[in-house]
Parts: structure tokens; C-alpha cells; sequence
């Protein structure tokens, strides 16, 4: 995807889930930043907005990859370790399928254990419509998600 496409499309999905979400609850929110040339949506902008207006962001950044963060953005980092409870969960996708609201990651199992451990979260994906798999196989430990965003 050229990142022309890429930044217009991440910026709609930034409007998308600023407009979806009722955000008058929800005072902290687990989200990604970007990973960088892995084709994942961009809601920096998004995540600058939130924390303007007062909501923690944490995130969990994989050691080995390269990612973009927030201007001026004071992120919290986040482990499994944590008692940390999410009004939020905002998850990246290589690969969803829509019948059943199951995603597919980069296969380490890290997103799965934060939704299962999360009950009372939202648990959003975002990504690319292009990635849109039918027949999706899902495993005992895969999470499924309750709304999916792809532009």
C-alpha cells in the first residue's frame, strides 16, 4: 500500500473511531502504535487527541520492531503483569474475518491474553479492508473481538 493511501485511510479510521465510540465513559484505553512498514493504521492523531482530553493511553510496544510514537505524548507502557483494568482495548490486524469477529496478529499470543484478561473492556480491531479473510481458522485461545473497523 503507498503510504499516501495509507495516511489517508489511517486518518479516516482516527475520524471513524472518534465518531463510534462513546467516549464519555472511558478514561483509559490500551491502543498500538504503528508498527513501521507493517501496513497497520496510524491513530496517532487519535491517540495525541485523547490524551488532551484527559484519557491515560497505555500501550505495549514488541521489543524487536521499529514503531512510530505521539508528539508530545506521555504514553503509559503496559505489561500482563499489571492489574491495570481497560475501559478500551484498541488491537492492529494482519488478517480479520468479519462472520466471526476473530483477527489475526503477528502470531506471539499477546493480544489474546490482554482481551481474555480484560472482561469489561471494548475490544476494538482496526485495519486495512484489504485484509479481509472469509473462514478465518480460530484456535481454543483466540479472543474474539466486538467491533471491527477497516477502511
Amino acid at each position: 500500500m503507498e503510504a499516501g493511501d495509507m495516511e489517508l485511510r489511517s486518518e479516516k479510521l482516527n475520524k471513524i473511531l472518534s465518531n463510534e465510540i462513546d467516549w464519555s465513559e472511558i478514561k483509559k484505553v490500551h491502543c498500538f502504535l504503528p508498527i513501521v512498514d507493517d501496513n497497520e493504521p496510524d491513530l496517532r492523531s487519535l491517540i495525541t487527541s485523547l490524551v488532551k482530553q484527559g484519557v491515560q493511553i497505555y500501550t505495549s510496544n514488541p521489543p524487536a520492531k521499529s514503531v512510530a510514537t505521539p508528539v508530545n505524548t506521555k504514553l503509559e507502557n503496559f505489561s500482563l503483569d499489571q492489574a491495570t483494568e481497560f475501559d478500551l482495548i484498541v488491537v492492529p490486524m494482519i488478517v480479520y474475518d468479519p462472520a466471526t469477529n476473530h483477527r489475526l496478529g503477528f502470531g506471539g499470543g499477546f493480544y489474546d491474553r490482554l482481551l481474555k484478561s480484560q472482561p469489561g473492556a471494548q475490544k476494538i480491531g482496526v485495519c486495512f479492508k484489504e485484509f479481509r479473510i472469509d473462514n478465518l481458522p480460530i484456535e481454543s485461545h483466540d479472543q474474539p473481538l466486538q467491533k471491527i473497523f477497516a477502511v
